[in-house]
């Protein structure tokens, strides 16, 4: 946990509204905003930071310890995670969606069984949410389960302030399980939504590129106007262009 207690934050970009004398009021839901942003960029260690950084001037905000907690799956830390989950936990007891996201950490440290049995209890729940149905839906896509479709139906019926960053999110688990055509249709209206994301357009240019679409190379060429530096997506693009090449040579005789 120590590498996260102090977490160094770059105090750049962003605004909220502004207060009396002018200056942005620098709130968690300003730090929580901030956040959001930088995971569209794909930037999950200064989201953390972020949501890191509305827990300090909120120990009780729920969504700093959900986001916290979501951003240290995306960094690929699963035991980081599932003990911030049980520090969360100890302020929102048997919280549905906290429960999810240990469900979510054990799948990716490929501990199905103990998955299986958080996420059992998270949906046992009374409130559950979206993001506790996208962590049923992974549970159930690892045991190639058709159930998973319904529980991505129940997390997109569900009406929220995040609706559309659940349709990002739906999209990306399915990618995840290599249900690239269905992952399509959510991200095509995920860049619609995020039409500044880098990572929606990078989870749609490679979702199209593993099809052989050739629109992947007009997504992730996009991706890549928004953050230059995007090092996946710039291989990304080269393997795309490749394989772009290589079945036009072949259509030719070419090759």
């Amino acid at each position: 946990m120590k590498r996260f207690t102090h977490l160094e934050f770059d105090d750049s970009s962003g605004s909220q509204k502004p207060s009396g004398n002018g200056e942005s009021i620098r709130d968690e839901a300003f730090f929580q905003r901030r956040a959001i942003l930088c995971f569209l960029h794909s930037d999950f260690e200064l989201a953390l930071r972020n949501y890191s950084r509305a827990l300090e001037l909120n120990s009780s905000f729920f969504e700093g310890w959900a986001g916290q907690i979501r951003m240290l799956i995306e960094l690929g830390e699963y035991p980081e995670a599932m003990i911030w989950a049980d520090k969360a936990l100890e302020s929102f007891p048997e919280h549905p969606e906290l429960l999810a996201s240990k469900a979510v950490a054990c799948l990716r440290d490929a501990k199905f069984e103990k998955a299986k049995a958080f996420s059992d209890n998270s949906i046992s729940k009374d409130n559950v949410g979206p993001r506790v149905w996208l962590g049923r839906a992974e549970v159930l896509l690892q045991s190639k389960s058709r159930v998973a479709d319904t529980c991505l139906s129940k997390a997109l019926s569900l009406k929220t302030e995040e609706s559309k960053l659940i349709k990002l999110e739906a999209g990306r688990i399915l990618k995840l399980y290599k249900r690239y055509s269905t992952a399509i249709e959510y991200l095509q209206e995920a860049v619609h939504y995020f039409p500044k994301s880098a990572l929606a357009w990078y989870e749609l240019g490679t979702c199209q590129s593993r099809l052989g679409f050739s629109q992947a190379v007009t997504s992730l060429e996009q991706c890549l106007q928004l953050h230059p530096d995007f090092t996946e997506a710039k291989e990304a693009l080269k393997n795309a262009k490749d394989g772009f090449l290589g079945r036009l040579f072949r259509r030719l005789g070419l090759g």
